[in-house]
């Protein structure tokens, strides 16, 4: 049974890489479309995340998961092969691909809960971490090979022969996972406590704060996040491979860092790791303010290693974060948390698109650097990420260390003069002192305020 669920998320995986990233970028570039149209689209996974409040009703009057998974699944990814189609005619219609693009996103993600719901039924609580990790680890060595094998594809065949190619492979990953899914067994839905009123899960202060920030974080990352590969692609002509190349590095880097950032997350707190991480992107988009046709080459090497450390912080805090402040497990609490977040990437979308077609034609320099208009919503994005902060600082959680009284805490033990002699009686690991420190403050922090687990 886990290897076929195995099986199933490396077969996903083909198709999945079709609709992120460079491909993505380089398909809507191909249906010609503009740049409000490519943010909107780009915008769809997050949007799509508010149908997520419907899937608990379809699972109910329909409860066998591992049916609908297949269907959802079929209803997704199928219609991709209308592009194969389309791409052959030389009047390409933008509209056909937002349409397919939504389409599939749409029921992707009914199909995601779907899917989730039935896994949890067949993997032991206790055994789910492991499992995960193993699949996570499979998918993302798939990433590696498949992504710089559709790059070289689409570079040496050109459009549409290249764009066909790997869509043809999408579409061969989807009939194997379909294949896959159905070698695992159909579990009776288990019944689960009523869902908790909409009105109570407002009531709940304290979550609701952590919506509105994510709310505003998904804003902030789709007014700019699809326009990073079209500067690359349509302003640079940067190829193919070397995307394909820097996209390894950067999913290498961040399977290092996943394991590294569970581990801090479970000792000093998933809040910590969240604004150490938001922090750090904070820094990494300035760099594309310099992003040019003279240093493309090395820029993308300095981003895709601190992207990697930066982001995969962020993508795993932001699963446990709402797991952590959310009074049960109730699917109320995680649905309302991905409407938000679809709420945030529609505005994002919206307001990023039209701002991005404003600014493309602009073009200037300052000090002989060469710059174009989509690059100042770059350098604006550091400060709204940072913005984001006080909006995730204000949600309270069982576990958190602040980042300033870490620093503090460090560098206070340096100034005293505590610092650990080569040779000596009095040989003090620093190291040891502040985590007696960080120790300290986790107790104190605990005691101010304290969440009842229900996991």
């Amino acid at each position: 049974m886990r290897f076929y669920l195995n099986f199933e998320g490396v077969a996903s995986t083909l198709y999945i890489l079709l609709t992120q990233g460079a491909v993505f970028t380089g398909l809507a570039l191909a249906f010609k479309l503009d740049e409000f149209l490519i943010g909107v689209s780009a915008a769809f996974p997050m949007i799509a995340q508010t149908f997520q409040i419907v899937s608990p009703l379809i699972m109910k009057k329909f409860p066998k998961r591992r049916f609908l998974t297949n269907l959802f699944n079929l209803l997704s990814r199928l219609p991709w092969a209308l592009l194969m189609i389309l791409l052959l005619s030389p009047r390409r219609s933008p509209a056909a691909f937002v349409i397919v693009f939504a389409f599939s996103q749409i029921f992707g993600t009914l199909a995601g809960n779907a899917w989730t719901s039935l896994v949890r039924d067949l993997i032991p609580e206790q055994e789910r971490g492991t499992f995960f990790g193993r699949r996570n680890i499979y998918t993302s060595l798939v990433t590696l090979v498949a992504f710089y094998g559709y790059s070289i594809l689409i570079e040496k065949f050109q459009d549409p022969l290249g764009y066909e190619i790997v869509i043809g492979i999408g579409m061969i990953g989807m009939l194997l996972s379909l294949w896959s899914l159905k070698k695992v067994p159909e579990v009776p839905l288990k019944s689960s406590s009523a869902l908790i009123e909409t009105k109570v899960v407002f009531q709940d202060y304290n979550f609701m704060r952590l919506c509105v920030f994510y709310l505003i974080w998904n804003a902030v990352i789709a007014f700019t996040s699809p326009f990073y590969s079209y500067h690359l692609l349509k302003n640079l002509n940067v190829p193919f491979s070397y995307i394909g190349i820097t996209t390894v590095i950067n999913s290498l880097v961040a399977m290092a860092f996943y394991n590294i950032w569970g581990k801090l997350s479970d000792k000093y707190g998933h809040k910590t790791v969240a604004v150490l991480g938001i922090l750090m992107a904070c820094y990494v988009s300035p760099l594309w303010i310099l992003m040019n046709q003279f240093t493309w080459k090395y820029l993308m090497i300095v981003d895709v290693v601190m992207s990697g450390i930066a982001w995969s912080a962020i993508n795993l805090t932001f699963l446990t974060l709402p797991m952590e402040v959310a009074h049960s497990s109730s699917p109320a609490y995680f649905a309302m948390y991905a409407t938000f977040g679809g709420i945030g990437g529609l505005i994002g979308a919206i307001v990023g698109g039209a701002t991005a077609k404003a600014l493309s034609p602009l073009a200037f320099s300052i000090l002989g650097i060469p710059i174009v208009g989509i690059q100042i919503m770059f350098f604006t994005a550091s400060f709204l990420r940072a913005f984001t902060l006080r909006f995730l600082l204000r949600v309270r959680t069982k576990r958190y260390v602040p980042v300033r009284r870490l620093i503090v805490s460090a560098l206070s033990y340096i100034s005293r003069g505590e610092i650990p002699k080569v040779n000596g009686s009095d040989v003090y690991d620093l190291s040891k002192m502040i985590k007696r420190k960080i120790e300290e403050v986790q107790l104190e922090e605990e005691k101010q305020w304290r969440v009842k687990r229900w996991w």
